[in-house]
């Protein structure tokens, strides 16, 4: 009598321990005791025994199959060592026999009478029980992990995975982020979020920031849907629980962006498109530039520096052709003193920053009413969208609607909240940028030739736009001529007047006869 010997471990911690030699020990007793010739032992080395189609295993059937009629006995330690799926289990056992090959078990009582066979059919069936249990428990495991915030699984790009499972632990920690390709990810899913760059641009523009070069690989089409896709939600520090659908969980990792640029994200991607920040032409090298006109034609002047024996010096100059004053120059730091000059001149009075003071508040109290009234309205329409969205959850849950039906409705609504949530915040935005300007207002007026000089570069056009709404004539050798200023500094012109300054000028309010 001839018989093969299978042995098998399903982890590699098994492995590097006893398990395989001593069931190879046992079987080969076994068949000392039984008068079997082994012929062939097949060892498998951190396989599971899930289902049927092991690399061994199958070598060892492969094995029985071509030398049909010459092995009689396949020998196990334990049945479960053959298969834990009762189905797997019987379905390859008439494939053995069909080869001519009995099953033994070395610590089992198995075989083709009656008794061993109900004896057999319990013991693949509390194995396949036994691995149910395990499956339960890791899956019980997993969830409440994921209910603390830490994804059991490898995390995406921009995240390193701490290799617990390999060094045979639980994880119990989240995943800490990639010092390389963190920022990269995290400074192109912004610039995408203020519509900076378009989904065909993303890849280039990972790569130009090091992307292809820390990974090895150019990046894909695939790569970018993944991270404004799939990958997007933990990116914005949300956990999805597989297990419980809907489910979602603040996770414990360091969140690549926002909510709400998560929310603008999948709305581009939807096809919303955004008021864009119109680009920047200021150069701050030249800060009057597009405030002051040349006094002959009219024409904002234009600017450039020039290299001299001492070094860059800064003009202005007209660029009609014209105009008689085309080619005249104009030294940028004798025109940018005069200017400084000129605002010392119309410094506003204690009265009338007082006067400026309520006049803006008023307007501020009636466009607070304004912006109040749109965010209420947006709050109650995200109520009310958050509840439609638990209602589908429900009719999910009782069968109303299918899975595929279920996932149009979830992804309509997630959009519809993404595109509230978008519009309540673009609402605050605008009611804080209302508010900076009271501060603006009020405080930066005071000194003008000083808030001048003291501004950032790219403040310094609205401040002069603020002044002078309609620019100021500059003509060489003469300096600035008076302009009219803006409304806000014409209330120091007005100020001696006892009519009050808040009226609503005529034109706006209804005239009537006499």
């Amino acid at each position: 009598m001839k018989a093969v010997i299978y042995t098998r471990v399903s982890s590699n911690e098994q492995v590097k321990g006893t398990s395989l030699e001593d069931q190879e020990k046992k079987c080969r007793e076994y068949c000392g005791e039984k008068s079997f010739e082994v012929l062939k032992v097949f060892r498998e080395e951190g396989e599971s025994a899930k289902t049927a189609d092991r690399t061994e295993f199958l070598r060892a059937l492969e094995f029985c199959r071509k030398n049909k009629g010459k092995v009689d006995f396949f020998v196990v330690v334990k049945v479960d060592r053959f298969a834990r799926n009762t189905e797997d289990h019987f379905s390859v056992r008439k494939i053995l026999l069909d080869y001519g090959v009995t099953l033994h078990s070395v610590t089992e009582p198995i075989g083709n009478d009656p008794v061993q066979k109900l004896l057999e059919t319990v013991l693949a069936g509390a194995a396949e029980f036994d691995n149910a249990i395990r499956s339960q428990r890791s899956v019980d495991g997993m969830i409440a992990r994921v209910r603390q915030g830490i994804t059991p699984w490898k995390p995406p790009l921009g995240y390193l995975s701490n290799k617990s499972k390999m060094k045979g632990e639980k994880k119990s920690e989240p995943d800490n982020i990639d010092p390389d390709l963190f920022p990269i990810i995290q400074r192109v899913l912004k610039r995408f979020a203020r519509q900076e760059i378009a989904f065909a641009d993303v890849g280039t523009h990972l790569d130009q920031a090091g992307f292809e070069q820390i990974r090895g690989r150019q990046t894909t089409k695939q790569m970018v849907d993944k991270i404004l896709g799939q990958y997007l939600r933990f990116y914005a520090g949300i956990i999805d629980n597989p297990w419980v659908e809907g489910e979602e969980i603040e996770g414990l990792h360091k969140p690549m962006i926002t909510k709400d640029e998560m929310y603008r994200i999948i709305a581009i991607r939807e096809g919303k498109r955004f008021k864009k920040q119109p680009p920047k032409t200021f150069n701050p090298l030249f800060p009057l530039k597009k405030s002051i006109l040349c006094g002959t034609c009219q024409r904002y002047l234009t600017a450039s520096p020039s290299k001299g024996n001492g070094g860059v010096y800064g003009y202005y100059h007209c660029f009609n052709k014209e105009c008689e004053m085309r080619n005249r120059t104009i030294a940028k730091l004798d025109v940018e003193k005069e200017f400084v000059q000129l605002l010392g001149t119309i410094q506003p009075t204690m009265k009338h920053l007082q006067l400026l003071k309520e006049t803006v508040i008023d307007l501020w109290e009636e466009k607070r009413g304004a912006f109040a009234d749109d965010t209420k309205k947006l709050k109650k329409e995200l109520v009310a969208l958050e509840e439609k969205r638990k209602r589908i959850f429900e009719m999910r849950e009782d069968g109303s609607y299918s899975k595929q039906d279920f996932g149009e409705r979830r992804a309509e609504i997630d959009n519809q909240i993404a595109a509230k949530r978008i519009s309540m915040n673009e609402s605050n935005i605008d009611e804080l940028d209302v508010a900076a300007a009271i501060t603006y207002a009020t405080h930066f007026v005071e000194k003008l030739d000083r808030q001048w000089v003291d501004l950032k570069p790219e403040l310094k056009l609205r401040f002069q736009k603020l002044i002078f709404p309609e620019g100021i004539l500059y003509f060489k050798g003469q300096g600035f001529q008076t302009t009219r200023l803006s409304l806000i500094l014409q209330l120091k012109e007005t100020a001696r007047d006892e009519q009050s300054l808040l009226v609503t000028p005529r034109g706006i309010e209804p005239r009537f006869a006499g």
